[in-house]
């Protein structure tokens, strides 16, 4: 019980009975201002808890929002990335072609190297220089799987090449997918596996690629997604190529670099798409002639020459 010390002068005139009632009220008002002091540092005592409690919960939640959002940005950043490698063209491809040049030699052809067209950029162009070397820039675009380039490769491949290792033209060569079917998109894919990871093994599996539909053009036969293990074979290819052809590696690029062929070929002083299975352009000028007339194809290159070097 609480000890209550009474001034004993406020006890002066009391009767003994007033006096202890005096003292018990005393001690009683003592006691409530005792529990009340007790009730006070309890509460306080637990509200410091509480706030204890509080920040570490509050501090829990937020360093686990903090670590749910890095996750998620992180998972975010890896899938854009992931993207944008696989919209990535080939290495050597800038222009969406592989531009091959005379080695010097009489004999060889060599590609031209340079970066990759990242994804969603506009290709760019290679510069002619045929107003100042004479040698005429020839770019073309075709769809390997197509008749048409089966018939103008028989006609025309060889007289090509051979202008090529002699330094009189240039060649860029566009793959295309025109019909967009999923064999040509393939094919497409493939050379540009070949553009990216054996360069100098390109030109053997473009030709290998067309010369599966001049050897089947009497039966009708034309190059499929299946005669690309051959053509890797003929061309000689790296085990880095023959995989990144079976991962379809540049598949999402074939598609783009079609489209962007299909709608506008930034190469013809005119306007023009490819609109079919080949598509020949020189000094800015579009072959129009029919696709197996050597004469009429001679003709336009010579013209296109005489065009692009008058004056």
């Amino acid at each position: 019980m609480a000890q209550v010390k009474v001034d004993r002068s406020l006890l002066a005139g009391m009767t003994k009975r007033e006096r202890q009632a005096f003292v018990r009220e005393a001690a009683r008002q003592e006691r409530e201002r005792l529990a009340r002091r007790r009730r006070r540092r309890r509460i306080a005592a637990w509200s410091a808890a509480g706030a204890v409690v509080v920040l570490a919960v509050a501090g829990g939640i937020t360093a686990g929002v903090v670590s749910v959002s890095n996750a998620a940005a992180a998972e975010a950043a890896k899938k854009a990335e992931a993207a944008a490698d696989a919209a990535r063209g080939p290495a050597n491809m800038l222009t969406d072609g592989l531009l091959l040049k005379s080695a010097g030699d009489g004999a060889t052809a060599t590609p031209v190297t340079t970066g990759a067209l990242e994804a969603g950029a506009k290709p760019g162009k290679s510069a002619s220089e045929v107003a100042t070397t004479g040698v005429l820039d020839v770019q073309l675009y075709i769809d390997p799987t197509s008749t048409e380039a089966a018939t103008f490769w028989s006609t025309e491949g060889a007289a090509l090449q051979s202008g090529l290792v002699a330094g009189d033209l240039t060649l860029e060569l566009h793959p295309i997918a025109q019909t967009g079917g999923a064999d040509a998109l393939a094919a497409v894919a493939a050379f540009g596996c070949f553009a990216a990871r054996q360069p100098a093994a390109a030109l053997a599996a473009w030709n290998a690629m067309l010369q599966v539909g001049i050897d089947g053009a009497a039966t009708g036969t034309a190059l499929t997604a299946d005669d690309l293990t051959g053509v890797m074979t003929t061309a000689g290819a790296t085990d880095d190529v023959v995989k990144c052809v079976d991962g379809d590696t540049y598949a999402e690029w074939a598609d783009a670099a079609s489209t962007r062929a299909t709608t506008g070929i930034p190469y013809a002083t005119d306007p023009v798409g490819a609109t079919s299975g080949v598509t020949v352009v020189a000094a800015g000028s579009v072959y129009t002639g029919a696709l197996d007339d050597a004469g009429a194809f001679s003709s336009f290159l010579t013209d296109a020459l005489a065009a692009a070097t008058a004056g």
